[in-house]
């Protein structure tokens, strides 16, 4: 029972993960797109539409919260590993636990403060697009999600490498 549990833990965090890839790149795809067509309507007409620039902008935003829950997937995530590199079985485990602890509580006041932000900004529409700006900060929460459902699977990542023995007591 213990093993599903951890099994469907991974499935969603691999479920999770492709997907923040696969958005991410559509969100780069974009702001390339956008950067190009500014730049050559810049070049060749004079002009750029406004609503481009907030393409680039928003598309950004989103870009850097799902690829920011890939590399906690892939504990990709800036880290000083001086005194890591010296840390051996459990130290090693209890330090990795306490930065996955450290990055959980930053995903949740990212998830908190984000739908508070939502809740404030969702009538303010953006200058260019006329879209609500609840879309443009809904980044916020839903990356912070993401990020916590990942922390909390590498948290699980420590019963998944001890035998069966020792989950019993879990």
């Amino acid at each position: 029972m213990k093993h599903s549990l951890l099994d469907w833990a991974d499935r969603v965090s691999t479920c999770l993960d492709t997907l923040c890839r696969i958005f991410g790149a559509v969100f780069l795809g974009l702001i390339v797109l956008a950067a190009s067509v500014q730049v050559a309507g810049r070049y060749f007409m004079g002009y750029s539409p406004p609503w481009i620039e907030e393409i680039t902008r928003h598309s950004f935003i989103w870009m850097i919260m799902l690829g920011t829950a890939v590399l906690v997937k892939s504990n990709g995530h800036a880290v000083i590993d001086l005194l890591v590199m010296r840390l051996k079985g459990k130290a090693r485990r209890v330090h990795n636990g306490m930065v996955q602890i450290a990055i959980l509580a930053c995903a949740l006041v990212l998830l908190v403060q984000g739908v508070q932000l939502i809740t404030i900004v969702y009538q303010q529409l953006s200058p260019a697009l006329r879209i609500s700006m609840a879309y443009v900060y809904a980044a916020l929460p839903v990356g912070g999600a993401i990020i916590a459902v990942q922390c909390v699977n590498a948290l699980l990542d420590g019963y998944r490498d001890r035998p069966a023995s020792a989950l019993e007591g879990v």
